[in-house]
């Protein structure tokens, strides 16, 4: 009788467990690595080129390769596996080396570590003296085999956990009595098989004195046999020979680097490049032969004109021309800097890369060289600019007019706003074009497969992306990323268009420490198919000397000592979320519950604290929860709606009262109540004509407490701030003040001194009458502050990145509250020498930006020590990764959908019967 262990399992049980492992998971594993470097199909032309192995493989084992390409690797086993992998990949071994007595140690995790750790667990399993399997031993076991599938899985870009979830199972699981036998039995057979295969050995051994002379004889004779059809083979190849990415003509300047490149399919074949019918001299200064595998590659470092002409290669007995025509470099139209031409050096040879300089360096200008540089090399080029808001896109685009004279003229530079994404004239209008200004979502709009005019990505041969930060988790950057993940990797294109980022700060996403901010650069250069990023090294005493740092001027922020007025609107915000509580929203919310189970909780649990962001973030957010259910009822998603407007609302009145006067306060409430008022005539609840009632007796309340009130002294201190910077510069002079919403920014303008002929600038995603601005307004705004119609615009976040005014000599941060990015580019707006930054803020926001002066530190850091650093392969492992999700998350969508539209047209049909 088998004797069980302390958890109840028997120790042959164990054993079993291991018999599976061994015998059907580790190889599993490993045939897929296996088929990670060498696919099925080649793997008998490549195993025979290798005479190492030629003399090793055992006629079984060559069988087995022959019948991979029909069978795959079902056949192969760790040894031969290993064997294989061995000899073809040398890089691939042991932190120690091949045969070292010791087993690896736990910190060496290589590929070589983890294949030597597979052969020495099957023969540990199988050569063990004993079927005893102690808890503690398996358990041991199982944890080294899970820890070498999470790395496999890493390799090999496997979702799911597909190999550690495995080992998982089968440690755990019920094993009948019928799967241990069978386990147990396969274990014996392999153990007498490699105890006959041993004995035949060394029967082998002792005749091999008297065989040796004729192997060799019959392995010499072999080996003839082989090169002939070898030679044959080649002879056979080189008359089919695929070129998966042909050789293209290449036009460069004088002076740039230039690569002549093709890829072929099939394995590596002898090559060699030449000129005018002459052998290329690639060992020389000028010349160098970079092919690799299936890649053949000229690099000229330093073109000249006496490089023009036609090249050839030769690849086994197939040859290709391609022409190299080195034109003289014209008079540029964007003059560098010396630090500028240094972040435009990897861009300009045509690969990917992300320029990070600070505000002020002048990065749009770089970009535009690159642009230049790009059209005039490419003929059928058509570059895209992104930007995410329409005011910089608008400010963009106007530089591009002024720069590029002649193709403006031409009508060859378009701008394209998401208003206009259903033009019919889209298509026509951007095959047309060269340089094309849009926004990621109106981008996204047409390479959508169910767009009306849908372009491809491939139809764009550069994509600039400003403010490329931007692009991580689910933002519309990553969005638009993800469409050029699925040229590369489903349709796999042969031509890619060359991406292009600039930001000032890639941002730490909330990271607290160095490696953290590093892995977040990773990811993000991921995210945009980039290896090296564009930094200044060389010249960083240049770079000092044309920005410039705004003196910081700290203003502590005093509170009134009586506000009733704050003590109103808290009340009234009581009573409109009590309403989220009252019978009929439960009633509805419970006998739904299923279905409303989000919203219920968001209506259950609103954030204590209702002047903290997070309060105005869970309207917002409560808000989306609520149009999920409009269908469902006439009476209660609207009341909800009701209230969150008016909660929305009072927040304003909280952030307007907290920055501005009584007055300001007044004005919005009577606004709003008006509105209101006319809105809840068709009210169908009298819960939604009750807190319009409240809502009028707010306003009667904060009309009867009329000047009483204290002043704002926070305000009056920021109107002394620009009353006297405004008596040195006078008519020069420029402020931008940052407020956190809509309402304040449209009140405190109309607050500030008629002098200054103050406006607003805000986002144009809200109506007007909300404090919202159209695109074309927006722009408006911005040229009137540049030119002086303006002297200071009161702006929301939509101000913060991007906006270039030289003449701006004060930024005041009036009571915001920014992470690291937001702070970095807020102070990037003052361009001025001896310019100011104001900043009115409470103790905790002081405290906040001094989190955002270390991470900003921190993030400097990490962009000097990545940017040292070879990522090709953790990236690549990332991005296909990140794509492999991608498409899974598509599958699941697409099949929602599916189920949706036959639920809508069983409905469809039903009511039809109904009817």
């Amino acid at each position: 009788m088998a004797t069980a262990s302390s958890s109840g399992v028997s120790h042959k049980t164990h054993y079993a467990r291991l018999g599976h492992a061994s015998q059907l998971l580790i190889p599993n594993m490993l045939k897929e690595v296996l088929d990670h470097f060498i696919p099925p199909n080649t793997i008998y032309k490549t195993v025979s080129k290798c005479n190492k192995l030629n003399n090793r493989l055992k006629p079984g084992e060559w069988a087995k390769i022959r019948d991979a390409a029909t069978k795959g690797y079902s056949e192969f086993d760790i040894s031969l596996i290993y064997t294989i992998l061995r000899n073809l990949y040398p890089n691939i071994q042991p932190s120690s080396g091949w045969n070292h007595p010791n087993d690896p140690m736990p910190h060496e995790v290589s590929l070589g570590d983890d294949m030597e750790r597979c052969r020495r667990s099957r023969n540990h399993i199988l050569h063990r003296g004993n079927t005893t399997v102690t808890d503690t031993e398996i358990d041991d076991i199982f944890t080294d085999f899970k820890l070498i599938a999470e790395r496999l899985e890493v390799l090999l870009g496997k979702q799911n956990r597909e190999f550690s979830s495995q080992f998982e199972n089968l440690r755990t699981c019920c094993m009948d009595e019928n799967t241990e036998r069978m386990y147990l039995d396969q274990l014996r057979e392999l153990m007498e098989k490699e105890k006959d295969t041993l004995e035949s050995i060394q029967a082998l051994e002792e005749k091999g004195t008297h065989t040796e002379e004729r192997v060799l004889q019959v392995e010499h004779e072999l080996q003839s046999l082989k090169d002939t059809v070898q030679s044959l083979n080649t002879s056979q190849d080189d008359q089919i020979l695929v070129f998966r990415e042909p050789l293209e003509d290449k036009t460069c300047f004088e002076g740039d680097t230039v690569s002549l490149e093709c890829v072929i399919e099939g394995g590596k074949k002898p090559s060699k490049w030449y000129k005018d019918e002459n052998a290329v001299r690639v060992l020389s200064d000028n010349f160098r032969d970079e092919s690799k595998d299936q890649t053949y590659k000229l690099t000229i470092l330093h073109a000249t004109r006496e490089d023009a002409g036609v090249y050839k290669i030769l690849i086994g007995n197939t040859s290709k021309n391609v022409r190299l025509n080195v034109i003289e470099r014209p008079p540029s139209l964007v003059e560098l800097r010396s630090y500028q031409q240094e972040l435009a050096e990897i861009a300009l040879k045509g690969e990917n890369t992300i320029i990070c300089a600070g505000t002020n360096a002048g990065k749009t200008y770089v970009a535009f060289h690159v642009i230049e540089s790009h059209l005039l090399k490419n003929q059928r080029g058509k570059v895209v600019f992104i930007n995410k808001t329409n005011v910089l896109l608008g400010q963009q685009y106007k530089r591009a007019c002024d720069t590029f004279t002649t193709l403006h003229f031409q009508g060859k530079i378009k701008i394209w706003r998401a208003d206009e994404d259903d033009s019919e004239n889209f298509e026509t209008e951007i095959a047309n074009a060269r340089l094309i200004f849009l926004t990621p979502k109106s981008l996204c709009n047409h390479l959508i497969e169910t767009a009306a005019n849908k372009v491809s990505m491939d139809l764009f041969t550069l994509i600039i992306l400003d403010e490329c930060h931007h692009t991580h988790d689910k933002s519309v950057y990553n969005e638009l990323m993800s469409y050029y993940r699925i040229e590369k990797y489903r349709e796999k294109a042969h031509r890619l268009p060359q991406i292009l980022g600039l930001t000032a700060s890639p941002g730490t996403n909330k990271a607290k420490d160095l490696s953290s901010a590093k892995d977040h650069l990773r990811k993000v250069m991921a995210n945009l198919d980039v290896t090296k990023l564009s930094v200044v090294q060389r010249h960083k005493e240049e770079l000092l000397q044309y920005t410039s740092i705004p003196e910081k001027v700290p203003i502590a922020s005093t509170t009134r000592k009586l506000d009733p007025l704050k003590d109103i609107l808290f009340g009234a915000m009581e009573y409109v979320e009590n309403k989220l509580n009252s019978r009929i929203v439960s009633n509805f919310l419970t006998e739904n519950l299923l279905n409303n189970r989000d919203l219920y909780e968001a209506l259950g649990n609103p954030p204590v604290q209702r002047t903290d962001v997070r309060y105005i973030q869970w309207i917002g957010e409560t808000k989306e929860k609520v149009e999920h259910v409009l269908h469902k009822d006439t009476k209660v998603p609207r009341l909800l709606h009701a209230c969150l407007r008016h909660l929305e609302l009072y927040t304003e009145c909280l952030e307007i009262n907290s920055l501005l006067e009584i007055d300001q306060v007044r004005e919005i409430v009577m606004q709003r109540y008006a509105d209101e008022s006319f809105a809840s005539q068709n009210a169908n609840t009298s819960e939604e004509r009750e807190i319009v009632s409240k809502l009028r007796d707010v306003f009667a309340e904060i009309r009867e407490i009329g000047r009483n009130i204290e002043g704002n002294p926070d305000v009056k201190n920021v109107i002394e701030r620009i009353e006297n910077e405004y008596q040195l510069l006078k008519e020069d002079s420029r402020f931008i003040i940052f407020v956190k919403t809509r309402a304040t920014a449209k009140a405190l303008a109309e607050r500030l001194p008629s002098y200054l002929r103050s406006t607003h600038l805000t986002g144009s995603h809200k109506s007007v009458e909300e404090g919202g601005l159209p695109a074309h307004e927006q722009i408006d705004v911005l040229e009137k502050f540049r030119n002086g119609e303006h002297l200071c615009i009161v702006a929301t976040s939509v101000g913060c990145e991007g906006l270039d005014v030289p003449q701006c000599n004060m930024m005041i941060r009036y009571r915001f509250s920014a992470d690291e990015i937001s702070s970095l580019q807020m102070r990037g707006r003052v361009r001025k020498r001896e310019a100011r930054e104001v900043k009115v803020g409470t103790t905790e926001e002081f405290e906040t930006e001094k989190k955002n002066i270390q991470k900003q530190f921190i993030m400097s850091k990490a962009i000097d020590e990545v940017s040292k650093l070879n990522i090709t392969r953790d990236k690549a492992l990332a991005e296909k990764m990140l794509y492999e999700i991608e498409e899974i998350e598509r599958r699941i969508a697409n099949m929602k959908l599916s189920q949706f539209e036959e639920f809508c047209i069983v409905r469809f049909k039903t009511c039809s019967v109904t009817m």
